[in-house]
């Protein structure tokens, strides 16, 4: 296939399969939000509270996991991770208060983080010149497993009472992730040269190589935390006080102090090296992972508050029934299919540069376009919009990760977890603007987000194909 060899092929299976299944289970929910309000008893509050708790902890857990990865290899973090996301289903399909549901999403954004590991595993198999459509198939397959979870779990639901129906979809998410958790781990071989030198933690910080980098490395971190934040303040009273004011006090105190400690153990392990980095293969541009970040915020983290949202907002709009709303809603992550793999192979044909800034203009349109919507528009036309628009994010997305490992190979997981986690840091301010505007508003903001990644493009340097060691096993 596509001038894989057979190990190449095999990984590349299994790994994407492995991130589907991880997908399908992180947006479960999703085309449940009006039936948890009738069924549950829920407000639209209460489920906007739900959707950003879903994306919250995948932040922190997408930097940790980039770590482990290096360390304990993507064949047992991944195993792992699966097996943890299938008795988290379980649990939220046992929910019968909003607190459960609320742990409940709050542990399963955890599981979002899966994406990170297959990037290593990837990268530890194919060559430059085939990492982009080798990554962009990993993902868009992958992430084809958030429409999946959209189209297929209300049609699973439909065979049962309303209120039974979707605890059963939830279930089957997760012994789908059970399953393949057990054969990812007999199955999958890995070459990942691990990490000897080895700290669990936020402490342990991206090395880099000047100290202008050392400074935007520390400015880079402020959004991490921040988005962290907002999810304490949004639980303490805006619009639902879940929090005491104690409690927020010191929570936020705890998150600031966490960044304090990060940006001193950053400067105080990269500090001192500064000078002693004269390898070539060593030096990197930080503001490389930057900006990747800032368009895969845009790329992934709207498109995951859109697939978030947009079953319900059809079902509002347009006056369509949950199974249908899922149908036509999954349309905004169905093209992932193809889209995130033509992202990554038009990167390997094209500077990486070039391809980013026309799938980000691509986006900038969409969303511009998606502010006019509204019940007078024919579903066809909705549709047509919603998959259009799709189409630039998601290549936009295989873009970027064509570009992440090749940054510095020894930091693949590092980088990823990092650039992955903008993607969620991305989601939790565009759901967190969603809850206090209406659609349109959103629409709005995400166009004029990607203006400002649009300008950043400006300041990427190009990609040499800096993965030296790949291993041709």
């Amino acid at each position: 296939m596509l001038n894989f060899n057979t190990q190449q092929n095999n990984i590349l299976h299994l790994s994407w399969l492995a991130f589907f299944f991880s997908f399908v289970a992180w947006f479960n929910m999703a085309p449940f939000n009006t039936t948890l309000i009738r069924t549950v008893g829920l407000s639209q509050e209460q489920i906007n509270i739900l959707m950003l708790c879903n994306v919250a902890l995948t932040i922190p857990a997408r930097i940790l996991i980039g770590i482990w990865v290096d360390y304990f290899g993507p064949r047992k973090v991944f195993s792992s991770l699966l097996i943890f996301s299938a008795g988290v289903c379980f649990y939220f399909a046992s929910g019968k208060t909003f607190e459960e549901l609320l742990i409940a999403r709050l542990l399963m954004g955890i599981v979002g983080a899966g994406f990170v590991v297959g990037i290593k595993m990837i990268s530890d198999y194919f060559p430059p010149e085939k990492m982009g459509l080798a990554q962009g198939i990993y993902a868009g397959w992958g992430n084809f497993g958030a429409a999946a979870a959209v189209f297929s779990l209300p049609i699973i639901a439909s065979f049962f009472p309303e209120e039974i129906g979707w605890r059963y979809s939830v279930i089957v998410s997760g012994i789908l992730c059970a399953i393949w958790g057990i054969v990812y781990f007999i199955f999958a071989k890995e070459f990942s040269e691990k990490n000897s030198d080895f700290r669990t933690g936020f402490e342990h910080n991206i090395e880099v190589t000047t100290k202008k980098d050392l400074l935007l490395q520390v400015l880079f971190l402020i959004p991490i935390y921040g988005a962290m934040a907002t999810l304490v303040w949004k639980l303490s009273g805006h619009p639902l006080q879940l929090l005491s004011s104690f409690t927020f006090n010191i929570l936020l105190t705890v998150i600031l102090i966490l960044y304090i400690f990060n940006v001193i153990q950053s400067i105080r392990s990269n500090l001192p090296k500064l000078d002693e980095i004269n390898s070539s293969e060593k030096k990197y541009a930080f503001k490389q992972i930057f900006i990747l970040s800032m368009a895969y915020a845009l790329a992934f983290g709207s498109q995951l508050a859109v697939i978030s949202m947009f079953p319900q907002f059809l079902e509002s709009t347009f006056g369509l029934s949950v199974a249908k709303a899922g149908m036509v809603g999954s349309s905004f992550a169905f093209m992932n299919l193809i889209s995130r793999p033509i992202g990554g192979w038009v990167s390997d044909l094209i500077d990486k540069k070039r391809a980013l800034i026309l799938f980000v203009i691509g986006s900038m349109i969409g969303y511009t376009i998606m502010t006019q919507i509204d019940a007078s528009w024919p579903i066809w036309s909705v549709l047509l919009l919603a998959f259009s628009c799709s189409i630039f994010l998601q290549a936009g997305a295989g873009a970027c990760f064509a570009a992440v490992p090749l940054i510095r190979k020894d930091l693949t997981g590092k980088v990823a977890g990092l650039t992955g986690a903008y993607g969620n840091v991305g989601a939790v301010v565009f759901l967190t603007i969603l809850s206090f505007t209406g659609p349109e508003k959103f629409f709005s903001v995400a166009a004029f987000y990607a203006a400002i990644v649009l300008i950043s493009l400006i300041f990427l340097n190009p990609f040499n194909n800096l993965h030296k060691s790949f291993q041709t096993n």
